[in-house]
């Protein structure tokens, strides 16, 4: 395909990014961000990128209401991955701030491996922990377990950002002012007790978390050069 082919194919993308339709604009943003990634393509080269590079803007996603830890150490690493913030509400929405589409993508991502993590505490639970009495020990254990996964899932989004970053070096500081900006002023940093970690929950975790598909639309393609 010709640079004005993939420009239009982008620039038709970002509109169907703001349908209303959850999955479609989800989809069509990663698709867009996978596009700017490929092709080594700047917000410049895109006009309808570019006129959305200076504000920031939100996308949220449905969470539980009330996140358990490993739920909030999850949304932090994957907002870093992809150049936000977050904060999550009372309503039970886990919103990501950022610019152009990252928001979009980041949220999507989220999405995913919010369920994926979900669904295997769950089997966590009925397969391994079997033979813990107490709910306490119980819970302990899945959290241990979960808390693994993330920090495994945590260096793999490191390692992906490290190898196709996702903003230019110098729109860092631009896209941080602008995420401020956007940050709600009510949003109030949720304090944890202190708990202690099962160490072989916690390792088999940080195992598990190496199989996860990283289904995010940065992949690991090297960039290519358009002529």
């Amino acid at each position: 395909m010709e640079r004005k082919d993939i420009i239009k194919r982008i620039q038709k993308l970002l509109s169907l990014s703001t349908s209303d339709n959850e999955h479609e604009a989800a989809a069509a943003a990663a698709k867009a961000q996978a596009l700017l990634s490929k092709y080594n393509l700047e917000t410049t080269d895109i006009p309808d990128l570019e006129s959305r590079s200076g504000k920031a803007e939100e996308a949220k996603t449905r969470t539980r209401q009330r996140l358990e830890r490993w739920a909030f150490n999850l949304a932090r690493v994957t907002a870093d991955a992809f150049d936000c913030d977050y904060y999550h509400s009372t309503k039970g929405n886990t919103v990501f701030i950022g610019v152009g589409v990252d928001q979009e993508v980041c949220a999507w991502t989220y999405t995913y491996l919010y369920r994926t993590l979900l669904r295997m505490g769950s089997t966590y639970l009925r397969t391994e922990c079997r033979r813990l009495r107490s709910n306490r020990s119980k819970k302990m254990a899945r959290e241990s377990y979960l808390r693994g996964v993330v920090h495994t899932i945590s260096q793999r989004l490191q390692e992906q950002k490290r190898q196709t970053p996702v903003t230019e070096t110098g729109l860092v500081v631009v896209k941080e002012a602008a995420i401020a900006d956007a940050m709600p002023d009510t949003v109030h940093t949720k304090q944890f007790k202190p708990v202690n970690l099962r160490g072989g929950d916690l390792y088999k975790g940080i195992r598990d978390g190496r199989s996860i598909p990283l289904s995010t639309p940065l992949g690991h393609e090297q960039p290519s050069k358009l002529s």
